[in-house]
Parts: structure tokens; sequence; C-alpha cells
């Protein structure tokens, strides 16, 4: 995962052929058994501020978490975003990655995910003429959008400044591959759709449980966003994604209707330039303001909307680091508003949802919430659920006692 603290930034110019590599890699010894608690001392180990005068390393690192107990150990990458965009820094990672025959990983990036960015822009010159002013219109309000309604799940996060900094990971049980593309596959529509709608069904449900009155007072008509971060694949190491609010349909009613709004909004972003305009304003426009402008502008447009959604791919087969099976990859993302990201690998998705548990009363709900949606979707589209899937679905002791709080 990627990630800094908010605070305690030092900033110094450093040659990099006089730093050790030894400096960048710590190791921390653990004796866990379970694997809740190795995630604890993840939340720790991110906490380290990468930008420290004390440290005054460049802001990159290797934790290594050797477990002596029953549960795994992990490796952690950390590094600033300021660095790279997770596409970027994925290409890092597969660099010192091999796959399982000992052969170098290949562009983890599917050729698809390219060539539909470049296909927007092959429209006729009157479509994309009409495109960019809507893409321009949208960009310009961005920051004037209504803000989100203040439900359950937001009402201690929207609009609140400074940020506090608290961030807690949430790991949700793998989802197997296959059993994602049969529910694309019979919604016709996009992986990624299939896991907005999820998310839509476990907020509404998380809402539900805590007996939310803005979705009694709004239904469908409710404001809950995401920042869905979109990324723009490119062959050098630089910062290519911008933020664009995507409506996550809280309100609906059935699986069918979730689906089939996640489709439309996503469809729009797919086949329209907002996401082109929202890149341009962040790379010419916002460099020239100034930095209390910037800072100002950011914060109101992450701070109106409930969370950051991101899905991205990783390798499709079983690698090895150090010559050592890699078991699971998870990506851990600290910003302004809880983050929900998904990163695929060895045929299944992993799930990590960072937010502030001390605002977002029971959040450690969501997993379970999470694979309670999949499975309302799955079976209005009569695909077949997985057994661990189900058994994760089925988590019922901590949704029980968090009801009866």
């Amino acid at each position: 995962g990627y990630s800094s603290r908010f605070s305690n930034f030092h900033f110094e110019p450093c040659d990099i052929n006089s730093i050790d590599p030894k400096d960048m890699i710590r190791t921390v010894e653990l004796d866990c058994d379970s694997l809740n608690d190795v995630i604890a001392t993840v939340d720790e180990e991110v906490n380290v501020c990468l930008r420290h005068e004390e440290r005054n390393l460049p802001w990159w690192e290797f934790v290594i978490l050797s477990n002596k107990g029953k549960a795994e150990s992990i490796v952690i990458f950390r590094a600033d975003h300021a660095i790279g965009d997770g596409f970027s820094l994925g290409k890092v990672c597969t660099s010192i990655l091999t796959n399982s025959d000992g052969s170098p990983v290949k562009d983890f990036v599917p050729e698809g995910m390219k060539s539909n960015k470049d296909s927007v822009l092959r429209q006729s010159k009157l479509v994309l003429a009409w495109k960019l002013l809507c893409g321009i219109g949208k960009t310009i309000i961005l920051p004037l959008l209504w803000r989100d309604h203040k439900t359950a799940y937001g009402k201690n996060t929207l609009g609140q400044l400074p940020d506090s900094g608290n961030r807690k990971a949430f790991i949700f049980d793998p989802i197997p591959l296959p059993f994602l593309k049969e529910i694309k596959n019979a919604a016709e529509c996009s992986l990624n759709d299939v896991l907005v709608a999820a998310l839509s069904q476990a907020m509404n449900d998380y809402c539900t449980r805590r007996d939310c009155p803005m979705l009694k007072k709004h239904g469908d008509k409710i404001r809950c966003k995401a920042m869905l971060l979109v990324g723009f694949p490119s062959g050098e190491l630089h910062n290519g994604w911008c933020p664009v609010p995507l409506d996550l349909g809280v309100g609906m009613k059935g699986p069918r209707d979730r689906i089939a709004h996640a489709h439309r909004t996503t469809s729009d972003l797919k086949s329209g330039l907002y996401p082109y305009c929202t890149m341009a304003l962040q790379n010419i426009i916002m460099p020239i303001l100034p930095s209390f402008l910037t800072r100002l502008i950011i914060h109101e447009c992450f701070g109106k909307f409930h969370i950051s959604f991101s899905n991205v791919p990783g390798p499709a087969a079983e690698v090895k680091l150090a010559g050592k099976k890699v078991s699971c990859c998870r990506v851990y993302v600290r910003h302004i508003t809880s983050n929900f990201l998904a990163l695929s690998y060895n045929n299944k998705v992993n799930i990590v949802l960072t937010a502030d548990d001390e605002a977002i009363s029971h959040v450690h709900l969501m997993p379970t919430l999470y694979m309670k949606g999949l499975v309302k979707i799955a079976s209005e589209f009569g695909v077949a659920v997985p057994e661990d899937v189900q058994a994760a679905a089925d988590k019922e002791d901590n949704v029980t006692n968090a009801d009866q709080n």
C-alpha cells in the first residue's frame, strides 16, 4: 500500500546515490495467530511519516512484518502519492516480482483498459465538441455541487476540517473473480458496475441498520456519492489520475435498479470527456493557483462526498517476491475521505476499506454487508454463490451485536 501522514512534512534535496538501500527496509518482528492482529500492526506502520526530518529518506520504503505465529507475514511497499499514482507504483512493484517460473512479470494493465480511453477521443469532431463543453461545465461546477446528505455513514465526516488523520484498515474476504464475471455477464454490465452496485447495497443496508433518518426522508433521491478515482495508465512514473463524483444510487429499491443505475452512470463517464477536463484542471490550472486556494478546492471537493472508490488490476497469476510465493495483494490508501479500493490478483479480488472508525460508528460492519450485497445481486440474476462468499456474508455475529448497541 502507499500512504503518508498529513503533517510533519520535511522537504530536503538529497542525492539518491548517497542513500544506503538497507535504510529503505525496516523489519518488524511479530508473533500473531490472528490476521486482525497483523493488520493492526499495518495500521501502526502506515502512520509512520515518510517525510520526517529524523529519517531524511526518499518518500518510499519497504516494511517487512515477519510473523512467527500462524497468521501471514506481510511485506509493505509504502510510497507517498506525490511520487506516482496506483498504476505507476504497480509497475514499480512488478519490476521486483517474478512469475512462478522465475520469468519477469508483464504489464498488468489490460490492453482493453488503455484502448477504451483512446476510443473516447476517436469520436466525430461535433460529438467531441459537445462532450467537451459538457465536461468543462461539470468540472467548473465541481466545487459548487451540493454536499451529500449526512447519512448514518457520513454524518460525522462530511465537511469536517481539518481531517482527523485517524485511519484503520478493514479487510474484506477475497472474492473469486470468476464469480464477479458471472454476475457481470448475467447483468450485462461491467465488472466495475458490479463492485459499485455492491457498495451501494452495503451503504443502503448500513444506513437501514443504523436507522438513518436521511435515507427514510429522501429515499431514492438521497445524495450519497463516491469520488471515483479515474486512472490514465502510462509507461512513465507519474500521477495520471483524477477524481470525479459518482452517484452510488444508495436509495435504489432492488439489485436490478442498482445495477442499472451503476451501469448508466459509469457508462456516461467512460464515453464522455469529464475525466479529461478534470485532469486538465488539476494539472494545468491548479498548479498556478495560490497553495491555500488549491488546498481549499481539494478539501471542498473531497469533503462533500462519502467515500473514494477505486478498482485496479493486478497480476493475473500467482507471483513471487524474493523467491517466495505471494498469497495475497492488497492496497491501502489514505485519503481525506474513507477509501474503498479493490485489487484483482491471481483470480481473486481483494478489497480494503480505510476509514476513521472513531467518526463512522460500526464501520467494521461494511465487509460483511458488502458480501451480503453481492449475494443479493447474484441471487437476483440467477448466479450461484460460492461457499466462501456465502460464509463471509453469513457472519451475523458482528452485525447482530452492533444492532443491539
